[in-house]
């Protein structure tokens, strides 16, 4: 249980990774899409 404390604790940095993987991804899908024309 602590790990989900420790999750719940630093929820703003687990928004930001999110975030981010998201912006990674969405990079690499426009840059694929970019190739493929």
């Amino acid at each position: 249980m602590e790990f989900l404390t420790n999750l719940w604790n630093n929820q703003p940095n687990l928004v930001f990774g999110v975030g981010l993987a998201t912006a990674v991804l969405l990079g690499i899908y426009i840059f694929l899409l970019d190739i493929t024309k």
